[in-house]
């Protein structure tokens, strides 16, 4: 089997019938420049035989591993130590590829390519479409699924996934190279894959909480406090009126003092303050919306 373009990468965990419906989406590509790597922590729900089966079929699959590990990145580390291909894809266990959709990729070099997913939460199907300019704030309030992203294998050559992590890696390791390093990026507006809506990233607290962690480990004290400043000015009610504030000086001191006169008189009205930590939090756990 000659280099592949493409690397589909499967972490499982004793998720054996969502493993069966990931391997189907897989088998009824028409694409064939792939090679498929799955790495399971010592399921014993059955995983383990299903895999078997698969590789007795799938010439593509090669390499798979079940033995214990430390958690979905480390497995996911894993799949990459072993990757051959020029793009990393991955789809784990319960996520399916929607249609023949590997065949309308056009693996041009550019270092993260994304399109849209389905995520599916009980009956519910909610499509999440990628942005077409991925800036800091869509960032901190959204991320690139990996399920729906071709990512450059060299994005991965001096970083693996940060174990640390147990939620927001993936998302790190994206704002890492488009943010910081300024790689290249591009939305396709197709749906790649369809995932579990209900899993651990679904819980919005925990994830902004390792968010907010990962941003103060990566950027300096500077760099962290100018990017709150900013996810302030872009919560604020005042945000469509700052630029016409802004038109003269001798506006922004008539309006400073105004501003200040009513800051007192709502000090003396009001029954409580709310305290600048508050504040600070609700700007940081409040779902973001375009709308």
């Amino acid at each position: 089997m000659k280099t592949p373009i493409l690397s589909i990468i499967t972490v499982n965990f004793n998720n054996n019938e969502g493993l069966k419906k990931t391997l189907r989406s897989i088998e009824t590509q028409s694409y064939t420049s792939y090679e498929h790597i799955i790495i399971d922590a010592d399921s014993n729900d059955g995983s383990k035989e299903t895999i078997e089966k698969y590789s007795e079929r799938n010439t593509r699959l090669t390499y798979w591993v079940s033995e214990k590990d430390n958690g979905i990145y480390d497995g996911m580390n894993k799949g990459i130590r072993q990757a051959k291909g020029e793009y990393l894809y991955f789809l784990n266990s319960g996520d399916c590829l929607q249609g023949d959709i590997l065949k309308k990729i056009s693996f041009d070099g550019t270092k993260y390519i994304y399109g849209d997913m389905v995520l599916i939460n009980n009956q519910e199907h909610r499509k999440e479409t990628g942005p077409d300019y991925p800036d800091l704030i869509f960032f901190f309030y959204n991320a690139l699924a990996h399920q729906a992203c071709f990512i450059h294998h060299s994005l991965f050559a001096d970083k693996l996934y940060d174990t640390r992590y147990k939620i927001i890696a993936d998302w790190g390791h994206s704002f890492q190279s488009i943010i910081m390093e300024g790689c290249s990026y591009r939305h396709i507006p197709s749906t790649i894959a369809e995932c579990d809506g209900t899993g651990i990233s679904s819980n919005y607290i925990d994830v902004q909480t390792e968010r907010l962690k990962w941003l103060k480990e990566n950027l300096s004290h500077q760099l962290y406090s100018t990017y709150i400043d900013i996810l302030e000015y872009n919560k604020s009610e005042f945000k469509a009126i700052i630029p016409t504030m802004n038109h003269t000086k001798k506006f922004q001191k008539r309006a400073r003092k105004l501003i200040c006169w009513l800051l007192k008189l709502n000090a003396i009205f009001s029954s409580h303050h709310t305290p600048a930590e508050d504040i600070y939090n609700s700007i940081l756990y409040r779902p973001f919306s375009n709308k």
